[in-house]
């Protein structure tokens, strides 16, 4: 991994709404995203990480969707099958609507190549 590490850290304790944009004339590599819970889910609803395409909406792509409530989850880890390259003004949205109101820690790295 090279110097040029990028990490960025959310929390809360109600819905995640989370946009990571890679500045215009910068391109990123996505290394991993990472989410604790303090607690199980009860309430079945989808954690989403979506690209959201500087191309436009018919490029948005969902790239991961993991309801929490399987297994009990409280710890995720995702890192994308693929070498996963945004150019400047992609984004990744995260989303998650946490109506049992856990409270939450996410991490976004990225590598700027």
């Amino acid at each position: 991994m090279s110097a040029n590490v990028y990490r960025t850290a959310a929390t809360g304790i109600g819905a995640i709404a989370e946009t990571f944009i890679v500045p215009v004339g910068q391109t990123y590599r996505v290394v991993s995203v990472t989410l604790h819970l303090n607690a199980a889910s009860v309430t079945h609803e989808n954690f989403t990480l979506t690209l959201d395409a500087v191309n436009g909406a018919a490029y948005d792509t969902v790239l991961y969707l993991l309801d929490p409530t399987d297994a009990s989850t409280v710890n995720l880890l995702w890192q994308p099958d693929q070498t996963l390259y945004l150019i400047g003004g992609d984004a990744l949205d995260v989303a998650w609507a946490n109506t049992d109101g856990r409270v939450w820690g996410l991490l976004v790295t990225m590598e700027g190549v």
